[in-house]
């Protein structure tokens, strides 16, 4: 049986026309491409869990600051939060319309990238929300960075799968956070993908971000290219180790069982559970019923 790398390999070869969006996502980043237009050489590194749309940026480590229009004096200040919603809502309707088509591409069916906006994009929007809620936890932290690097890669790591579970299982955001935390606390095959991913990552991270910061425009367009095609193969892995999860370390399934099928249409175990059962009662109803049998059709 073809590993689970290969897996995703193979699906990639087959979605490559999905290799669009991580490229759209890193260029309509605007503050990051600000940055790193601002930056005047030199290197550095990042450590990336994988996330559900890998960009450029996942992998490049940028100085620090403001970039692009300052945000001194009222109306700056006031442009600071629609600016920020409306880049959120672009980014989750992406990371949305990504994954569910590449879910679909999976099973073998084609894949609607505007189907799968309209249905993942609000649970997607929950899924940033927390990871920027990662960032806001880790702040007081960064008075020393070596625990502030350690705040923000634990709590990086139980949450990284958030994507994932969201679109394998259709599950509400409460339930997939649920689903991977509990995967995160047991390790497994989850800690294996994480922590080969932020090896890998950063490895690759020490090349493009010299590139990026040293080469300009040039840069940016070398390292957009580079990214877009090894972004799919990591989507593609992730909904793949999502689909093969059986229920959960705490012996139930979140959202159904992943990867056999199920959708969410289907009636769970509990509904057909109860449906047996009413089914079971009117058989042994007794025919011994007072009263014709006109009385009984009519009491029915």
């Amino acid at each position: 049986m073809p590993s689970r790398f290969d897996r995703a390999v193979a699906v990639t070869e087959e979605s490559l026309s999905l290799a669009w969006i991580p490229a759209a996502a890193t260029l309509l980043s605007g503050s990051q491409v600000a940055r790193a237009l601002a930056a005047e050489g030199g290197g550095g590194v990042t450590f990336p869990f994988p996330a559900g749309l890998p960009t450029l940026w996942t992998y490049v480590s940028l100085p620090s600051g403001p970039a692009g229009v300052g945000t001194g004096g009222p109306l700056s200040a006031a442009l600071v939060v629609p600016l920020f919603l409306v880049g959120l809502l672009v980014t989750s309707a992406l990371e949305a319309g990504f994954l569910g088509a590449l879910n679909a591409r999976i099973d073998g069916e084609p894949g609607a990238f505007a189907d799968a906006v309209r249905r993942y994009t609000l649970r997607i929007v929950g899924v940033n929300v927390i990871r920027f809620g990662v960032v806001l936890v880790a702040i007081p932290f960064l008075i020393l960075p070596p625990v502030g690097l350690l705040v923000v890669l634990a709590l990086s790591y139980l949450v990284y799968g958030l994507p994932f579970a969201v679109v394998v299982a259709d599950a509400d955001l409460g339930t997939a956070l649920d689903e991977t935390v509990e995967r995160a606390k047991a390790g497994g095959e989850y800690a294996e993908f994480g922590v080969a991913h932020l090896v890998a990552g950063a490895a690759g991270s020490f090349v493009l971000s010299g590139a990026v910061r040293t080469l300009g425009p040039v840069g940016v367009v070398f390292g957009t290219a580079v990214v877009a095609v090894p972004a799919v193969i990591v989507a593609a892995y992730g909904l793949l180790l999502f689909r093969d999860f059986r229920p959960s370390p705490r012996g139930r399934s979140h959202g159904g069982d992943f990867g056999s099928g199920s959708t969410g249409d289907a009636p769970s175990g509990r509904e057909r559970t109860e449906r047996a059962a009413v089914d079971e009662f009117v058989r042994d109803t007794p025919a011994e019923v007072d009263g014709s049998d006109d009385e009984r059709g009519t009491d029915q």
